[in-house]
């Protein structure tokens, strides 16, 4: 199994309490949706770990890995990565793509002039950004509907509805 065909879905962060238990942050839009993976594998791991929903405490969701049932043993997974094969990940429509498919692509304007290329995407409340990175600076740009125009996975390219104006270099 290649590390490419592999897509990073969680992380353990810490431990809970003194009975084994772990704290999961999920990276599924619905962080309970990692539970619906049938295999999910720690880095550099062959086979998947098991382990169980517990529930839920602030924006973590507290775990129960099978054989671990102190605080000792649990520590050894803090940071640990978790990871699904690429191809569980459910069929999308065609206005919907994943966010690690265009890292490295190019952002442009309807006018083809490039704000730089894409380093990640956030959401901090307010709509899907893009961080850019141009001439060595990076900054956010908004990805909503109203904003995104077109995906050229062939170009390598997205093409958002942006005034060039605003921006400085």
């Amino acid at each position: 199994m290649s590390k490419s065909d592999l897509i990073e879905i969680g992380c353990f962060v810490g431990v809970h309490g003194i009975k084994g238990e772990v704290k999961l942050k999920s990276y599924a839009e619905k962080p309970e949706n990692i539970f619906s993976y049938k295999e999910i594998f720690l880095e550099n791991n062959v086979n998947p770990i098991r382990f169980k929903f517990l529930r839920k405490v602030k924006q973590n969701l507290i775990c129960e890995i099978e054989n671990v049932k102190t605080r000792n043993d649990a520590e050894k997974f803090r940071n640990s990565k978790l990871f699904i094969k690429r191809q569980s990940l459910p069929k999308l429509l065609d206005d919907e793509f994943y966010h690690r498919d265009l890292i490295g692509f190019d952002v442009c304007n309807t006018n083809k002039e490039s704000f730089g290329s894409i380093i990640s995407f956030s959401d901090f409340g307010g709509g899907l950004l893009i961080e850019v990175k141009k001439n060595g600076k990076t900054f956010y740009l908004p990805a909503g509907s109203e904003f995104l125009n077109i995906i050229n996975y062939k170009e390598k390219e997205v093409i958002l509805n942006l005034d060039f104006s605003f921006f400085n270099d």
